[in-house]
């Protein structure tokens, strides 16, 4: 919900700043839980992006940020390689959040840790066949199996 309200208006941006809400998303980003841990560095990826007047709702010379990330990259960079395929959206949004707050490529992407191999291919292509419209899939059998030199046959009059 809160996200939501962050992505709607800059205001809310300011409200939640002033309720404390990035010192909270800050800690919940520690947490043990991979999709708390995620939750709140959605947050903070909102928190931290410019508003209209080109300020941040975040402050990013705050330490304790820098070494939350600092932290989650290390905890990424030492997982292993099914683990790391499990934190995808995590991966991403430490490297963007280290992205926007220090104007530098985080050591994630510089390690070849934000983008795994083989996951930007597209997955297989295998439920096309079975929603294909029913009248092409009927015309494509008839076609294989009709001979060249047989006429088309038109319905109608």
């Amino acid at each position: 919900m809160l996200q939501y309200l962050l992505q709607e208006d800059d205001s809310d941006r300011s409200i939640a700043t002033g309720l404390g809400f990035p010192r909270v998303m800050m800690h919940l980003a520690s947490s043990d839980d991979a999709e708390i841990r995620e939750a709140a560095l959605r947050g903070l990826l909102e928190l931290s992006r410019e508003k209209n007047d080109g300020s941040s709702s975040i402050d990013k010379s705050d330490e304790k940020l820098r070494q939350l990330l600092e932290e989650r990259i290390k905890g990424i960079t030492l997982m292993s390689q099914e683990d790391l395929e499990t934190v995808k959206e995590e991966r991403q949004l430490v490297d963007l959040l280290w992205s926007i707050c220090y104007n530098e490529p985080s050591s994630l992407r510089e390690k070849g840790l934000v983008v795994l191999p083989g996951e930007d291919a597209l997955p297989p292509d295998v439920a096309s066949k079975l929603f294909e419209p029913p009248l092409r899939a009927s015309a494509a059998n008839r076609n294989a199996t009709e001979k060249k030199d047989e006429p088309m046959k038109l319905l109608g009059p």
